[in-house]
């Protein structure tokens, strides 16, 4: 009887492991999401290079995402598949192709949470 209950314990330990919610992961505050543009012609910025893209401020739906980023900077990553550009609050210890959950807020703020496996 003993036998049978410690195999019935340890079968089910699996789930009590797997069933974490993404809110008990290492989490990142996003402050800003950019889109980068593409120009068809060149500009110059106020150094006076010469630039042929340029990232823009944008407005991202509200909603929980899983994401997978890409180190652009130390604050910026992009998220893979878009063009869309996160900037964290403070630089994220993240490598590249890092999965994860995006949760973007009514004021166009998120948090992501670093998936831990």
């Amino acid at each position: 009887m003993k036998k049978l209950l410690l195999l019935c314990l340890l079968s089910a330990f699996p789930f009590f492991i797997f069933s974490q919610s993404y809110l008990d992961w290492s989490s990142h505050e996003v402050v800003r999401f950019y889109e980068k543009i593409h120009l068809d012609s060149y500009t110059i910025d106020k150094d006076g290079e010469v630039l042929d893209e340029i990232y823009v401020p944008i407005m991202v739906e509200v909603g929980v995402y899983d994401i997978e980023v890409y180190k652009i900077s130390s604050k910026l990553y992009r998220i893979e598949g878009t063009e869309i550009y996160m900037y964290f609050r403070f630089p994220p210890i993240l490598m590249n192709y890092d999965k994860g959950v995006l949760e973007i807020y009514y004021n166009n703020y998120g948090t992501f949470y670093e998936d831990p496996y």
